[in-house]
């Protein structure tokens, strides 16, 4: 059985099964809509599909169940990743509506071949870029989306002939007065690019490519999860490259996402060459990648990134959990007077928090969901969770090291420099634990698989100012009641051929 003190309670997860990139981000009708890759029958099945979560507020959420599945034959191997974008007064009802983005995998080999026969790089896959249409009819459910005909945008066909098969990840925005889309790519030199698609703004059906946008050296094999950050009039392209060599200090995981800051003044849909050795990683932490942005009706830059990775250095969860990976919390981007961008926990999540305790050389919290803060942290220390999982600061490097393997599941210890550390929050969600330091300039996104205990035992040997709050769960009975749809991909494929 799965030890319980794994749940999360302030982490979105899928009810049941499989989750990973969080897809179609973005606040609708006054809803946050929160999309995700789901696959209903893992580890048996590698087809995907879109679930959904919806909250007025970052903080309660709604199962929506899955409303994205493959049902042409242009997706029927599995709904992947791609971007939401609300058209004003394109309902039915004079509203708004939700124009969903996704690439439709196709892997299909040709009649009287072997999948042996196919590399899947550069045949035997179609990564189509499709399109359709989401309504809130007047009077339905809260969070209910009707979704309107799929139209096929772009074939493999219709993409460069620089381009493998790898094209997928749709990101679509308006700027000055066009729609413009950005897709992860890979080239026929094995090396990752995104392309630039423009469209007219009241359209967003009829796509003319522009041109590559590619870094001087390559830089890993292929480009995912491309995203556009606008902060304080500075831009940033943002991807999740993979097949990056390990360093001493950084590209930890092989699947590394971050940005590159734009120079001043300089626009993503006028950029042809991205310098590559100015790239930064987004979170240090063994379970991040496939992060997506958006911007909500307040105005605010907000990230959401999976906590998980198809890297095979080590084991995700121990055996006998029925669910696999979350999503981090909401993160509000900012921009520091450097450029780099600085990443904190939406404060919505502070209306979680239960009576503080000061923190001095240890602290029980009841309950396994705990945020904890230092503030004007002197010299070196640690901060242990259940002599089990300790984040530390020594030697000028900052890190997480695991004090027991079974609570790694597979994970090593891992740092990086920090000249000082200043200040520190964490925050602990069963088997998920994300750490920002110095105002959110460095992060770590890792799961622990802790004690089977009813409280969390905090010490500290920094010295520092320390709170720690105990945190709700307002997701157990969510997760509980919910009923994850079993998909029926076997007929799709028997009735578009395998």
């Amino acid at each position: 059985m799965p030890n319980k003190s794994w749940e999360v309670g302030f982490h979105l997860r899928s009810p049941r099964n499989w989750l990973n990139d969080p897809n179609g981000l973005c606040q609708f009708r006054g809803q946050y809509h929160f999309f995700y890759q789901y696959d209903h029958d893992w580890p048996t099945v590698d087809q995907k599909a879109w679930g959904l979560y919806t909250s007025p507020d970052l903080v309660h959420w709604s199962y929506q169940g899955v409303p994205l599945q493959p049902s042409i034959a242009e997706d029927r191997h599995g709904v992947f990743s791609g971007s939401a974008f609300v058209e004003r007064g394109a309902a039915p009802d004079g509203g708004d509506a939700l124009r969903l983005y996704y690439t439709g995998n196709v892997v299909s080999p040709v009649l009287g071949h072997s999948p042996k026969d196919f590399d899947y790089v550069y045949a035997g896959r179609e990564q189509n870029t499709i399109t359709c249409l989401a309504t809130h009819p007047e009077g339905s459910p809260d969070g209910f989306l009707e979704l309107g005909p799929r139209q096929v945008l772009l074939r493999n066909s219709d993409y460069p002939e620089e381009c493998t098969c790898h094209v997928r990840d749709p990101k679509v925005w308006e700027q000055d007065g066009s729609r413009w889309m950005l897709l992860g790519g890979r080239h026929i030199d094995n090396r990752g690019m995104c392309l630039l698609y423009e469209s007219a703004p009241d359209d967003g059906i009829n796509w003319t490519f522009r041109h590559f946008v590619d870094s001087e050296y390559a830089f890993g094999f292929v480009w995912e999860c491309p995203n556009i950050v606008r902060l304080d009039g500075h831009e940033y392209l943002a991807i999740s490259p993979q097949g990056l060599p390990r360093l001493q200090d950084r590209w930890f995981n092989r699947w590394t996402p971050g940005y590159f800051e734009l120079p001043q003044g300089q626009r993503l849909i006028d950029t042809l060459v991205v310098d590559e050795r100015f790239f930064v990683q987004w979170d240090f932490g063994h379970d991040f990648y496939a992060p997506q942005t958006f911007v909500d009706d307040a105005g605010r830059t907000i990230l959401v990134g999976w906590m998980g990775t198809f890297d095979d250095n080590y084991t995700s969860v121990p055996d006998g959990l029925d669910w696999w990976h979350c999503m981090t919390v909401p993160r509000m981007l900012a921009r520091r007077s450097d450029g780099r961008i600085l990443q904190t926990p939406a404060p919505e999540l502070e209306e979680l928090r239960g009576e503080a305790q000061e923190l001095g050389a240890q602290a029980t919290v009841a309950g396994r969901l705990a945020d904890i803060a230092l503030t004007d942290i002197q010299g070196e220390g640690a901060l242990t969770l259940d002599d089990s999982l300790q984040i530390f600061y020594e030697g000028g490097r900052l890190g997480i090291r695991y004090l027991d393997e079974t609570s790694a599941a597979g994970r090593k210890d891992r740092s990086i420099p920090l000249d000082a550390l200043c200040d520190l929050r964490v925050l602990v969600d069963g088997s998920a634990v994300e750490i920002f330091a110095n105002g959110g300039a460095e992060t770590f996104a890792s799961r622990w698989f802790g004690p089977e205990k009813a409280e969390l035992d905090v010490s500290c040997s920094l010295a520092a100012t320390g709170t720690v709050w105990p945190m709700r769960d307002t997701m157990a009975q969510m997760y509980a009641t919910a009923e994850a749809p079993v998909i029926d991909f076997v007929g799709w494929n028997e009735a578009f051929g395998k």
